[in-house]
Order: structure tokens, then sequence, then C-alpha cells
């Protein structure tokens, strides 16, 4: 059987913590099943220990630490059995605990974090959304809790979610270059895990990543990420499959940008980096306009153009059948 991940230290510190702070008859009880609790988990036995945590919260539900060490022994056992109804239990048991040990003690990060990546994990995309619901619907938004759940949304494939919480943070942060850079990132991405993406479709998504690009690049304009994604996001628009000339704009503009992100990184020749970006704002409406034209000259109705005929193989002279 496969041994839990344990994380380091996750139960030896929260362990200490309970030792110290609890009193009375419950709590005195709670406590031995804690401790039993924690030597089954350093055990690798985190069903077992998951087992002992409930029965101490259930003497004495009102010490965070026993939360916290509930929520890592139902994550360790989500681990044995992902994808079988008892890791699903265990997931949805973890998420709560983690959450209780949070109303008791808010806003503390190394706990919030440990929920943010169960979310992903155990792919509890709706209850990310509920758990941060508060903080987004709030005027104005917390910001970071939008970012969160774009995050948690791209990660588990939901990337119409995603782009809405990333649209939801540029609404809500105008001035920031990385509320737009991870909207770019997660078309970018897109594009690229899905090559069946082609013609229309394909440019209409690759133009909306570098135009929220564009504004990253005017609000970061000594950061190299903006720069090497727009990079990125024009070799996928190279691939829509348009002919030879629009491909070649789009890789040449992909190169120059390529060559400004390593300048801009490492604080390369100013006069190379004014060259470069010379090019690109003499050749992005050239591309531009190549890839207007082989959009445009696409039939109604399909969304990438004909394959090229096949010649057939003509008989060659000389030779006799």
């Amino acid at each position: 059987m496969r041994r839990p991940r344990i994380i380091p230290g996750a139960l030896a510190v929260s362990a200490f913590g309970f030792l110290v702070g609890v009193s009375g008859c419950d709590t005195i009880k709670a406590r031995s099943r804690a401790q039993d609790g924690v030597a089954l988990y350093k055990e690798g036995k985190p069903v077992e220990a998951a087992a002992k945590f409930e029965e101490a919260q259930a003497l004495d539900a009102t010490v965070p630490t026993i939360w916290l060490d509930l929520g890592f022994a139902d994550l360790a056992a989500y681990q044995l059995a992902i994808g079988m109804p008892a890791g699903n239990a265990a997931a949805s048991r973890a998420i709560f605990a983690f959450e209780k040990y949070l109303e008791m003690r808010p806003g503390e990060e190394r706990v919030t974090s440990y929920l943010v990546q169960t979310f992903v994990d155990t792919s509890h995309y709706d209850d990310a959304v509920k758990f941060f619901k508060p903080a987004v619907d709030r005027t104005p938004p917390d910001t970071q809790a939008l970012a969160t759940l774009g995050t948690i949304a791209s990660k588990v494939g939901r990337f119409s979610d995603a782009a809405t919480w990333y649209e939801r943070r540029i609404a809500a942060e105008p001035d920031s270059g990385d509320a737009r850079l991870a909207l770019g990132v997660l078309l970018w991405d897109r594009l690229k895990s899905h090559v069946e993406l082609v013609g229309k479709d394909r440019v209409e998504m690759s133009n909306r990543a570098l135009a929220v690009l564009k504004e990253a690049r005017r609000l970061q304009p000594a950061s190299p990420n903006p720069f090497l994604y727009t990079n990125l996001v024009y070799r996928e628009r190279a691939n829509a499959n348009l002919g030879d000339d629009p491909k070649r704009a789009d890789l040449e503009l992909a190169n120059a940008y390529f060559r400004i992100a390593n300048n801009v990184g490492k604080g390369g020749s100013e006069a190379a980096m004014a060259k470069d970006k010379a090019f690109v704002d003499d050749a992005t409406p050239k591309a531009d306009a190549l890839v207007k034209v082989a959009v445009d000259a696409i039939p109604d109705g399909q969304n990438a153009p004909a394959p090229a005929p096949v010649a057939k193989d003509s008989p060659k002279k000389g030779v006799t059948k």
C-alpha cells in the first residue's frame, strides 16, 4: 500500500500548541486522543489518525489545533484513495477541518495556503468558490481572493471560470500589470494545450491575449514576463494554419519580443532593445493585416482554410508499366 505523503512538521507544531493550551476533564481526554492521533499519523496511518482526531474534536471542538491536525490527517487519507468514495469523503472532511481552524484563527497564511492547495489537489473548485465568496462579493472585492480563485479554476480545468475571475481582478485592479499578465498566461496556456484550435478561433484567442499583454507591458515596462509571454502568444498565433506569410510575420515578431525579454531581464543593450522595439512597432500592424486578410478569406461557416489539394503523382517519362 502506498504510504501517504506526510507534511513535515505539520502535526508536531500543532500538537505542541494543543498540549499547552487545554484544560479541564474533556480537554484532557481530547488531548489524549490527539496524542494517539499524532502517533498514528507519524506511523503513516492517516485514516486511523483522523479517527482519533475526530474523537478529540467531539470531546472539545474549541481547540483550533485539533481541527488543524484533523485536516492534515484527512488530506493524507485522501491521498491514499484518490478517485475512490473514501478519498472523496476524506477530501471534504479535510476542507471542512481547515475551514473550522481558520474560523478560529482567521488570516493565518500557512493554513490558508494548505486549504487552497487542498482545493486544487482534490479538485473541489465549488468549495473554493464558497469559501472565498464573502471576500469577492464585498465592495471593493478582495483582489487576492479573485486571483486565488482564478488560479484554482485554471488548475482544475475550468478555463472559462478562470478567465472570468482574472477579468474581475483586472476590473478591481486597473493599474495592476500582474492582473493582466495572469489572464495573458491563462490564454497562452489554453492555446498551447489545444492544438486543435486553428483558423479564426486561434486568431481570436491569440488577439485577446496580445491585447491584455500589451497593457501588461505598459504597466510593467521593466518586467521581462509580459514581453516573454507576448513572444509565446505570437508563436501560437503562427500555428493558425493561415499560410506562410502570416506565419513568418508572427514568428519574426515572436523572436523580437524574445530578445526584448532577455534584454529587460538581464539589463542588456539599450541600443539593441530600442532596435527591436522599433521593429515591433513597425511590424505589428503589418502582421495583423496579413492575419486579417487570411482570416477574411476563410469561407463563411468555416473556421479554418480548406487544406491544400494534394498533387497526384504523374507518370514518369521513359518508364513502361
